[in-house]
Protein backbone atom coordinates (compact mmCIF):
# COMPACT_ATOMS: atom_id res chain seq x y z
CA UNK A 1 0.00 0.00 0.00
CA UNK A 2 1.38 3.44 -0.66
CA UNK A 3 1.63 6.61 1.35
CA UNK A 4 -1.60 8.52 -0.74
CA UNK A 5 -3.79 4.62 -0.31
CA UNK A 6 -2.88 5.21 4.05
CA UNK A 7 -3.82 9.06 3.61
CA UNK A 8 -6.94 8.09 1.91
CA UNK A 9 -7.71 5.44 4.34
CA UNK A 10 -7.10 7.74 7.24
CA UNK A 11 -9.31 10.38 6.16
CA UNK A 12 -12.02 7.87 5.11
CA UNK A 13 -12.00 6.64 8.96
CA UNK A 14 -11.76 10.43 10.37
CA UNK A 15 -14.99 11.30 8.29
CA UNK A 16 -16.44 7.65 9.20
CA UNK A 17 -16.16 8.86 13.13
CA UNK A 18 -16.40 12.59 12.38
CA UNK A 19 -16.32 14.46 16.08
CA UNK A 20 -14.83 17.98 16.99
CA UNK A 21 -11.22 18.23 16.36
CA UNK A 22 -11.58 15.99 13.15
CA UNK A 23 -10.33 18.41 10.70
CA UNK A 24 -7.35 19.12 12.65
CA UNK A 25 -6.37 15.59 13.20
CA UNK A 26 -6.92 14.97 9.19
CA UNK A 27 -4.78 18.46 8.39
CA UNK A 28 -1.93 16.60 10.24
CA UNK A 29 -2.21 13.31 7.98
CA UNK A 30 -2.34 15.23 5.14
CA UNK A 31 1.07 17.52 6.14
CA UNK A 32 2.36 14.24 6.97
CA UNK A 33 1.49 12.74 3.23
CA UNK A 34 2.54 16.23 1.72
CA UNK A 35 6.33 16.02 3.71
CA UNK A 36 7.14 13.01 1.73
CA UNK A 37 7.47 14.90 -1.14
CA UNK A 38 10.72 17.37 -2.04
CA UNK A 39 10.09 20.04 -4.52
CA UNK A 40 7.08 22.17 -5.78
CA UNK A 41 6.42 19.85 -8.65
CA UNK A 42 6.22 16.18 -6.65
CA UNK A 43 4.26 18.05 -3.74
CA UNK A 44 1.58 19.58 -6.24
CA UNK A 45 1.47 16.28 -8.08
CA UNK A 46 0.67 14.42 -5.01
CA UNK A 47 -1.76 17.32 -4.10
CA UNK A 48 -3.41 16.59 -7.00
CA UNK A 49 -3.44 13.48 -6.70
CA UNK A 50 -5.03 13.16 -3.27
CA UNK A 51 -7.95 15.79 -4.62
CA UNK A 52 -8.59 13.17 -7.66
CA UNK A 53 -9.07 10.33 -4.97
CA UNK A 54 -10.81 12.66 -2.44
CA UNK A 55 -13.43 13.75 -5.49
CA UNK A 56 -14.18 9.99 -6.44
CA UNK A 57 -17.87 9.34 -6.12
CA UNK A 58 -17.30 6.65 -3.94
CA UNK A 59 -15.13 8.39 -1.75
CA UNK A 60 -18.36 11.40 -1.54
CA UNK A 61 -20.37 9.38 -0.18
CA UNK A 62 -18.28 8.88 2.68
CA UNK A 63 -17.77 12.36 3.19
CA UNK A 64 -19.46 13.67 6.88
CA UNK A 65 -19.74 16.98 8.10
CA UNK A 66 -18.63 18.74 5.10
CA UNK A 67 -14.55 17.00 5.88
CA UNK A 68 -13.60 16.82 2.44
CA UNK A 69 -14.42 20.14 1.67
CA UNK A 70 -12.25 21.20 4.83
CA UNK A 71 -9.37 19.39 3.31
CA UNK A 72 -9.62 20.87 -0.11
CA UNK A 73 -9.24 24.44 1.66
CA UNK A 74 -6.39 23.26 3.69
CA UNK A 75 -4.17 21.70 0.55
CA UNK A 76 -5.03 25.15 -1.30
CA UNK A 77 -3.67 26.59 1.85
CA UNK A 78 -0.49 24.46 1.56
CA UNK A 79 -0.92 24.96 -2.11
CA UNK A 80 -0.10 28.84 -2.11
CA UNK A 81 2.77 27.88 1.11
CA UNK A 82 4.69 25.78 -1.40
CA UNK A 83 4.00 28.19 -4.42
CA UNK A 84 5.69 30.98 -2.19
CA UNK A 85 8.35 28.76 -0.32
CA UNK A 86 9.77 27.04 -3.68
CA UNK A 87 10.13 30.47 -6.11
Amino acid sequence: MDQRDQTVRSILALAASYRPGTIIRAERVVDAYLDEFAGYRARRAAMDALLRELAMPERRARNRGGLFELIELHLRRRHGESAHLFQ
